[in-house]
């Protein structure tokens, strides 16, 4: 067994459905297998995947184990040489896995390949540098100065740290570290095992040859138990990683609470509006329900410049996986774009969020 794609699952039932499409396809020609590890879903997760009678290894949890748990838990019974753990709002490109194999890898870590939101955004976390004392005290008051590594987005190379959201590592570097910390029950976890990594002599790789769609913040909900786990994530980094003096923990901890006491009140997503505004369909037939759906839709070959201020509805029995995420990505600046990525059944629907704004999922 070549690759062994390793997905944990929490209430995202269309996002984690339409990940799996994607890797299906990109493991097609490899030998690879799909682990989902569901941390006890409520919105039918376990039974959508069920129905779908998918070719994967499906490890229901009674409980929530949290990231880094429910990754290590699933890792025990991956087959593959290398593992990959993906989050389950992502796209993956078909040709993922060829871009992968022809790297010349002496003495990999981890490897991570760039990623975009839904509306064609870079994510900056794609590639980032190990947080010292100055740039996580930084972080807390909200500055990112040395926080990103300075690699172009186009460009590849040795960086500290990479994303949880996408990381392959081979099977034995991660037994070799113990997998996931998992006092982390998740965000930090993904900083720590790349130090690990880097200090058992290995290196850690930026890939941009292949991009993702991270929609980013699918499959968690942005509130004050988001915002615990994240700021929480940092004293536990730092007392592990950075330093064991206690008054710099006792401030690190003391500014945390701080945020997340400020956030809580701020922190606001919106979802956005997709009436009121031209449709088209990248597609090769009419789809009753949509029409249904949005009303008028204009169905075309290919994008334009002329797009703006419209709703974009991808068919994934028209397209590639590739050529969605190359049109996010190459739209990136449009004005008020909503993408749509159409399930290869036409079940459902899903729109891709930004930063501040939550996807809307509807089953058709």
């Amino acid at each position: 067994m070549k690759v062994s794609v390793i997905i944990v699952s929490y209430n995202c039932k269309a996002f984690l459905d339409y990940c799996i499409q994607s890797v299906n396809k990109a493991i097609k020609n490899i030998k690879g297998e799909i682990i989902v590890i569901d941390n006890n879903s409520s919105d039918g997760t376990v039974e959508l995947l069920e129905s779908k009678k998918y070719n994967l290894n499906l490890i229901k949890s009674e409980t929530n184990l949290g990231f880094s748990k429910a990754n290590n838990k699933a890792a025990e019974s991956a087959k593959g040489e290398y593992l990959f753990f993906l989050n389950p709002d992502t796209i993956i490109p078909e040709d993922i896995f060829v871009h992968f194999f022809r790297l010349n890898k002496p003495n990999l870590g981890i490897f991570g390949f760039r990623m975009i939101d839904g509306k064609g955004n870079f994510l900056k976390e794609s590639k980032r540098n190990l947080p010292s004392i100055t740039i996580i005290f930084k972080k807390l008051l909200g500055f990112d100065d040395k926080y990103y590594s300075t690699i172009d987005e186009h460009e590849s190379g040795h960086v500290d740290v990479l994303c949880g959201a996408n990381m392959i590592f081979q099977n034995s570097t991660f037994k070799k570290v113990d997998g996931f910390n998992e006092e982390y029950f998740m965000y930090g976890e993904d900083i720590e095992v790349c130090f690990q990594v880097k200090q058992i002599g290995n290196k850690n790789f930026y890939s941009s040859d292949s991009t993702i769609i991270h929609f980013k913040g699918e499959s968690t909900i942005n509130d004050i138990h988001y915002l615990r786990n994240f700021y929480g994530a940092m004293s536990i980094y730092f007392k592990n990683v950075v330093s064991t003096n206690r008054f710099l923990l006792a401030l690190i901890i003391f500014f945390s609470k701080l945020l997340i006491l400020v956030k809580s009140f701020s922190t606001k997503r919106q979802r956005s509006d997709f009436k009121s505004k031209k449709n088209f369909l990248l597609g090769n037939k009419s789809v009753n329900k949509l029409n249904n759906l949005f009303g008028d839709i204009i169905m075309v070959r290919k994008i334009d410049d002329s797009m703006n201020d419209c709703n974009i509805i991808f068919d994934s029995n028209y397209m590639t996986y590739k050529q969605m995420i190359n049109y996010v990505d190459n739209t990136r600046g449009r004005k008020k774009i909503n993408f749509w990525f159409l399930s290869h059944d036409y079940s459902y629907i899903i729109m891709a969020g930004g930063m501040q704004q939550k996807g809307n999922i509807i089953f058709l």
